[in-house]
């Protein structure tokens, strides 16, 4: 409830900052920090796959996110960019909408005889390995252009993050 308390103060100045990043197109190297905290998923704790990272932002770089993803998302659905098999990150459309599409189109192929093959693939931290100059391109290629393309040049470049991490007597780590 406090930070509801607080938005009437604090509004007009984060949003003139908001502004003032897209026109400029520059993502402010202060909100580039994250701190990454890896809680144990299962398993071994001193084997280090068995932890899950989780990056901790600060919270106004998540305001300017939200809003570079709204905008963003508008103009693809303008430009109707994303394929209908695109499930992910859209609104009213989730990983059970996928499923049930997936199992619908294969019961009326099977129902007609036709032949029904599947691939799957598991794109684990598929967001982590994204080369930054090829997602740069797509957004290009596009209709991302001018401040806005710049922008997204600037939130990529010069990232810092930090691990933090302790470990009690039995070995588990704890952040």
């Amino acid at each position: 409830m406090l930070k509801l308390k607080s938005l009437p103060f604090i509004l007009s100045s984060l949003t003139h900052i908001c502004n003032k990043s897209f026109s400029l197109g520059i993502f402010p190297d202060r909100l580039k920090y994250s701190e990454i905290k890896p809680p144990h998923k299962k398993g071994d704790n001193l084997n280090i796959s068995n932890y899950r990272p989780i990056s901790i932002l600060t919270s106004f770089s998540k305001v300017l996110e939200q809003a570079v993803f709204n905008q963003l998302h508008e103009h693809c659905s303008k430009l109707n960019i994303l394929v209908d098999e695109q499930f992910g990150f859209r609104n009213k459309l989730a990983t059970t909408d996928a499923i049930f599409k997936l199992i619908n189109e294969t019961q009326t192929a099977l129902n007609e005889n036709i032949r029904v093959g599947c691939i799957f693939c598991d794109l684990k931290k598929a967001f982590d390995n994204i080369h930054h100059d090829t997602l740069i391109s797509k957004l290009d290629f596009n209709g991302v252009e001018g401040k806005t393309l710049l922008w997204f040049k600037s939130y990529f470049r010069k990232r810092y993050q930090r691990v933090t991490l302790t470990s009690n007597v039995n070995g588990q780590i704890y952040y």
